[in-house]
């Protein structure tokens, strides 16, 4: 079983290159800025030696080295030479690079139909999540003089948690009352319960008195934090590494392309409309230069020509301010006739009056 590191740095601090993948099954990674490390990230924030990944067993522990600037573990800061748990999916944070973790499966390819298979080992291991202290639940001690040392419980079993020599377990810390805790273990679980400390009991960074305790929980006496772990519960599965067939280059990511949009399609160009078929007069050949009298293109004619006015619009007034046409017959003999009939008129008015 090894690990998979994928190695990103952040948008913020400028960097665009792709995330960096890293594989190993070293029981001890280290990562840092020297060129010793199994990872390392030149950046003048990160320590030579800054953190460290530790085995034990099937479980993976984060450590910080006493780095300058720390290390942050989903957000959260781990104090320095304290081991934290890792899970798949968690997120390292150092100086300007995210370290995602993720635990590898040890994955066999049959040449039969390329089938992938686990080991049996795997298998059991997520089925039963067997951790490395056998069987039986345990306490691993997560910091202090102690730290690593493992505390089983089994059935039927109870420990009294305490500073003073008589308790079944003597944790040597300032914080923890003579009698602290009571851990007790039956056929429903295992209970913890504290026994009116001056500190109390946590679990999971959450103050109680009493509770039972799941796979992973962490329990803190005192300044004391032991982690819970119990292989009968299931534990998370570990990643399966793909074919040599499906994996990328190594140390790098595939990042597909965005989908790009269809380009639209150009709207068709509107037709010209169809040219009105000329009159049946044949054009006239164009004049020779120099014609005065000769007509413009476009059926106009030549303004220097002025011996005829251009024929006047129907809706226009005629020219010269004038609204009446007097040299036309026809407008004379329409006036006359009028004017014969109003002077009847007027004459018809007048007998009818003397009458």
């Amino acid at each position: 079983m090894g690990v998979r590191l994928t190695v990103k740095r952040r948008a913020e601090a400028g960097g665009a290159e792709k995330p960096q993948v890293v594989t190993l099954t070293e029981d001890t990674i280290t990562i840092g800025r020297d060129d010793g490390c199994d990872v390392v990230l030149a950046q003048s924030a990160v320590s030579r030696n800054h953190a460290r990944i530790v085995r034990d067993g099937t479980l993976f522990f984060l450590e910080d080295l006493g780095s300058s600037f720390g290390t942050l573990l989903n957000g959260a800061k781990l104090k320095k030479k304290e081991k934290q748990l890792l899970s798949n999916g968690d997120t390292i944070a150092i100086a300007q690079f995210d370290v995602v973790f993720d635990r590898i499966a040890d994955v066999t390819e049959s040449n039969a139909g390329n089938t992938m298979f686990v080991s049996r080992n795997l298998v059991k291991d997520v089925m039963k999540g067997l951790g490395s202290g056998g069987e039986q639940p345990y306490f691993r001690v997560m910091n202090g003089p102690k730290e690593g040392q493992r505390i089983e419980m089994g059935d039927a079993q109870e420990y009294v948690f305490g500073r003073d020599d008589s308790a079944d377990i003597v944790l040597n810390d300032d914080l923890v009352s003579r009698r602290h805790a009571r851990v007790r273990r039956d056929w429903s679980g295992t209970h913890v319960e504290d026994l009116e400390s001056r500190n109390g009991i946590k679990v999971n960074k959450k103050r109680t008195k009493k509770v039972t305790l799941k796979d992973r929980d962490e329990l803190e006496i005192g300044g004391v934090k032991l982690l819970f772990l119990d292989p009968s519960e299931v534990r998370e599965t570990p990643v399966l590494m793909p074919s040599e067939s499906q994996e990328h280059d190594e140390g790098t990511v595939s990042v597909a392309e965005e989908p790009q949009a269809p380009e639209p399609e150009p709207e068709p160009e509107p037709e010209a409309p169809a040219e009105e078929p000329p009159p049946d007069e044949s054009p006239a050949e164009p004049p020779p230069e120099g014609d005065p009298d000769a007509p413009l293109e476009d059926g106009l004619e030549n303004p220097a020509n002025t011996s005829e006015d251009p024929p006047l619009d129907d809706d226009e007034p005629a020219g010269n301010g004038k609204l009446i046409d007097f040299s036309n017959k026809q407008t004379l003999i329409a006036l006359g006739a009028v004017g014969l009939f109003v002077l009847i008129a007027i004459v018809l008015v007048v007998l009818v009056f003397v009458a």
